[in-house]
C-alpha cells in the first residue's frame, strides 16, 4: 500500500516493509546519486577522455552492477520533487539533501522523468551518458527530445530515459516510441554516422569504438528497414561531399541490408551484414587524404596505396574490443569487397579466394553508391538508370548475376535504354573496382571456413 502525500513538504512516503535486501538496495540508490552529481558535474567542466571523468563514470557503473546483483531492475523515477528508487521512495539525509534536489533539478531541467538502466549497460554508455546530458543546454527548445537523439548519436545501450508527461498526456506517461519511425531512422542514420567517423578517425585503434555499440546501432537500421525499407532508402539521398567516405559506409549498409532483406536472411544475419558493409572501407584511415580526394589521374603509386585499404581494413578490425564472428566475418568483407568474381581485382593472393556471400553483397551496394555520389574526380554523378545499367553488364563476369537482379528491383530502377548499356560498357574497372564470386543464395547466412582469407 502507497500513501500520496506531497513531498515538497517532507511527508511523502512509502508504507512498505524494509527487509535487509531492500535497505542495501536504498543505500546503493543513494550513492548512485552521489556518483551521479559528481559525474555530472565533472562533465560540465571537462572532456571524455580526462581520467577524472572516465573514473567517475567507472565508479558509477560499478554501483549500478551491485544494484542489478541485488534487484531485478534499476529505475529512478521524479514525483512532486521526490526521488524514488523501484518504486520506492529514497528519504534524504541532511548531508545528501543537496544531492537528490541536484538530481531532480537536473533531470526536471531537461523534461526527464524517470531512467531505467539494464543489464546491458556498461561504464562506456555511463561516460556517453553523462556527458550528453552534462552538455545539453535545458534552454533548448525540446530537451528531451534532443536528449534522446544525442543518446542515440551516442549509441547507449541499457540507459532508458521517460520524458515528464505534459498536459496533452494526460495521465499516461510519455515515453519513446518501441517501433521504428521516420525519426528512428534519422537517429539511426546520424548513430551510424557517428560510429564510422571514430572507426575512420583511428577510434577503433584508440579503442573508441565498442562493437556492442555497434551492433545496437545496426540493429536499429535492421529494424527501419523492416519495418519501413523506403524512409531508409530515402535517407541514402543525404550527400556531403567533404564527408563522402562516411556517407558512403553507412549508404553501403543500408543498400547491403535491404538486398539482404529480400534474400529473406533472418534478422542476426542481417545484423552482421550491415555490421561488415558499416566497415567495409575502415582500412581507408590508412589512405591519405590528399589521395583519397585526388582530381587528378591517380599514379601507380596512388593505386597501390589506395587498394591497400583492403588489407588495411582487417588490420584495424584486429584493434575491437571484442573479436566475434560478427568481427571476423568483417574482416572477410574487408578483405573481399574488391575481388571480382571472375578472379580478377584486388588485393593480391597467393592463391584464388572465392569471395563470401556478404562480401558480394558489400560490393554491389558499394559500387552502385560508388557510381551515384559526386567523386573529386567526377563531380556529376551517374543517375540511378545509368548506375543499375552498369551493374547489369557487369552481372555474371564480375558480379553475382542473381544478387544483380534482386538489387535492380530492390533499387526499384531499371536501365532505361540502350545509351545507358552503352555507356556502362564503357566504364572502367578502376571507376567501380567492382569484385564478386557467384555462390548459392542458401550459402549467405554461413560462409565455410574455406572460403575465408589468408591472413595478408
Amino acid at each position: 500500500m502507497t500513501e500520496k502525500t506531497d513531498c515538497k513538504t517532507g511527508a511523502c512516503s512509502e508504507k512498505i516493509t524494509l527487509t535487509t535486501g531492500s535497505l542495501k538496495q536504498l543505500h546503493l540508490a543513494k550513492e548512485f546519486l552521489g556518483r551521479f552529481h559528481v559525474l555530472i558535474r565533472l562533465a560540465k567542466t571537462y572532456d571524455r577522455y580526462n581520467s577524472a571523468v572516465s573514473d567517475s563514470a567507472e565508479a558509477l557503473f560499478a554501483i549500478v552492477s551491485d544494484l542489478l546483483n541485488e534487484a531485478d531492475t534499476v529505475q529512478f523515477d521524479i514525483q512532486n520533487d521526490c526521488v524514488f528508487f523501484n518504486r520506492t521512495r529514497v528519504k534524504a539525509t541532511v548531508s545528501g539533501f543537496n544531492t537528490l534536489k541536484y538530481f531532480v533539478d537536473e533531470m526536471t531541467a531537461r523534461g526527464v522523468r524517470s531512467i531505467s538502466i539494464d543489464e546491458i549497460a556498461e561504464a562506456d554508455d555511463f561516460l556517453g551518458f553523462g556527458m550528453v546530458f552534462a552538455r545539453l543546454d535545458p534552454s533548448h527548445d525540446n530537451p528531451f527530445e534532443e536528449l534522446v537523439r544525442l543518446m542515440n548519436l551516442e549509441g547507449i545501450a541499457g540507459v532508458e530515459i521517460r520524458r515528464i508527461p505534459g498536459p496533452e498526456d494526460g495521465n499516461d506517461h510519455a515515453e519513446l516510441s518501441s517501433g521504428p519511425t521516420k525519426d528512428d531512422a534519422k537517429r539511426s542514420f546520424f548513430s551510424a554516422l557517428h560510429i564510422v567517423k571514430e572507426a575512420l578517425k583511428d577510434g577503433v585503434s584508440r579503442g573508441k569504438v565498442n562493437p556492442r555499440k555497434v551492433k545496437r546501432v545496426v540493429e536499429n537500421v535492421v529494424d527501419s528497414i523492416l519495418s519501413n525499407e523506403e524512409s531508409m532508402l530515402t535517407l541514402t539521398a543525404i550527400r556531403d561531399y567533404d564527408e563522402y567516405t562516411y556517407h558512403h559506409s553507412f549508404n553501403v549498409c543500408i543498400y547491403s541490408i535491404a538486398l539482404g532483406n529480400r534474400l529473406g536472411l533472418p534478422r542476426h544475419a542481417l545484423c552482421d551484414l550491415g555490421i561488415a558493409a558499416l566497415f567495409h572501407d575502415v582500412g581507408k584511415m590508412d589512405v591519405p587524404h590528399k589521395i583519397l580526394n585526388k582530381i587528378q589521374d591517380f599514379t601507380d603509386d596512388d593505386w597501390t596505396m589506395m587498394r591497400g585499404h583492403t588489407t588495411s581494413g582487417v588490420k584495424v578490425l584486429t584493434y575491437l574490443k571484442k573479436l566475434d564472428r560478427t568481427i571476423l566475418r568483417s574482416m572477410i568483407v574487408s578483405f573481399c569487397h574488391h575481388l571480382n568474381m571472375d578472379r580478377s581485382g584486388y588485393p593480391a593472393t597467393q592463391r584464388s579466394i572465392r569471395p563470401d556471400a556478404f562480401s558480394r553483397i558489400v560490393r554491389i551496394a558499394d559500387i552502385y553508391d560508388a557510381l551515384t555520389s559526386a567523386r573529386s574526380y567526377r563531380m556529376k554523378p551517374f543517375s540511378k538508370a545509368k548506375a543499375l545499367a552498369i551493374i547489369a553488364d557487369k552481372a555474371g563476369r564480375e558480379l553475382d548475376p542473381t544478387l544483380s537482379a534482386i538489387f535492380i528491383e530492390v533499387i526499384g530502377v531499371m536501365p532505361e535504354n540502350a545509351e545507358d548499356k552503352v555507356e556502362a560498357a564503357a566504364v572502367t574497372d578502376e571507376e567501380t573496382a567492382s569484385g564478386d564470386s557467384q555462390v548459392p543464395v542458401q550459402e549467405l547466412e554461413a560462409a565455410p571456413a574455406e572460403e575465408q582469407p589468408a591472413q595478408p
